[in-house]
């Protein structure tokens, strides 16, 4: 009775420590997963710039509203085009 009753209890240890590990695995794959979420949502907001205009874009805008002549538009744009 006592042998049948040691392997019992050595078979139910065994799966109380597979549950346990995979416990661990759970908890360390939430753990990940909530770290991939945080960094994805930062992530997304830092890297979207906000409305950053070119040179280019500058120049026909202040071309077309007057501020400078075509040959001054044309003089800026070929020194920002060779940088």
């Amino acid at each position: 009775m006592c042998g049948w009753l040691n392997g019992m209890m050595s078979g139910m240890g065994a799966w109380m420590a597979l549950w346990g590990l995979v416990g661990l695995v759970l908890l360390a794959l939430f753990i990940v997963g909530l770290v991939w979420l945080i960094r994805s949502l930062t992530r997304d907001a830092a890297s979207k710039p906000a409305n950053v205009e070119t040179p280019q874009d500058i120049l026909r805008r202040r071309y077309a509203a007057g501020e400078i002549d075509e040959e001054e538009y044309l003089r800026r744009l070929s020194g920002v085009c060779q940088r």
